[in-house]
């Protein structure tokens, strides 16, 4: 089932049950407004980092008007029925740079209010066994106690992310696309019509749990490696934190 489909569905049942009328908006997205170049910060491992570049590939963004329950059983990736905004295509951002990139297709919508959003990063189908589109690019330099260890990462999802099923009884219980949905990340906004919809995506906070000296160099360089366990989780986590990396905004049309 594609993307678009899901959302038309879920859409059809929004406006059905609410009697919101559809919207159309702009959708674009970019690095933090404050920075402009290469960044520094400490890190809550107690690395101080020198950040050089930083690249995000992201498939789509979603709007809940409710947000997944916690406690129960696991629910699918897509939950048709709660969605009431969309924007999708795939676009590649530069996150030391404030330059917001359109979406390539207008976002779609209802007037309800949203609550959660979702950020899928995928190169294509959402359920995909594979995908090798690098989804984070990063390089720079850690430092900590006067030692200063060069570092480079590419983070894909893809087969080398699935979690390997625990109970022969349940082999779906781990999808591949529950690593590639960023969910739920809170937000209080409305669609309107002709509005432009902002996401800011901070690579800050993919860093906070990095152990960089736990990695082993290549030619002088710390490589995270591309992987689901130790470091290569842990920076996949960050990328997919739903807490201190994107931020939506909505900005009625004047």
């Amino acid at each position: 089932m594609s993307r678009a489909f899901v959302f038309v569905f879920a859409l059809a049942g929004c406006t059905g049950t609410t009697g919101s009328g559809l919207v159309t908006f702009t959708a674009q997205a970019g690095g933090p407004a404050d920075v402009n170049g290469p960044l520094e910060f400490d890190t809550g491992a107690g690395y101080h980092v020198s950040l050089q570049g930083a690249a995000l590939h992201l498939g789509a963004v979603y709007l809940n008007m409710s947000a997944p329950s916690s406690g129960g059983p696991e629910e699918p990736c897509v939950l048709p029925g709660i969605y009431v905004g969309e924007a999708f295509g795939g676009i590649d951002l530069d996150l030391l740079s404030p330059a917001l990139i359109p979406f390539p297709l207008p976002g779609a919508g209802t007037a309800n209010p949203a609550v959660e959003a979702e950020v899928w990063l995928t190169g294509g189908d959402i359920n995909a066994t594979d995908d090798p589109t690098p989804i984070f690019v990063a390089a720079g330099t850690a430092s900590q106690g006067g030692i200063s260890l060069p570092f480079a990462a590419t983070v894909t999802i893809g087969a080398n992310r699935q979690i390997a099923a625990t109970n022969p009884a349940m082999p779906g219980a781990n999808p591949i696309c529950r690593q590639r949905i960023v969910s739920p990340i809170p937000v209080s906004l409305t669609l309107s019509e002709g509005g432009t919809l902002d996401v800011r995506v901070d690579p800050r906070g993919m860093f906070n749990a990095i152990d960089f000296a736990s990695v082993s160099p290549v030619n002088g360089t710390y490589v995270i490696p591309d992987e689901t366990g130790g470091v290569g989780g842990a920076l996949l986590k960050g990328v997919a934190a739903n807490s201190g990396v994107y931020r939506f905004t909505f900005n009625p049309k004047q």
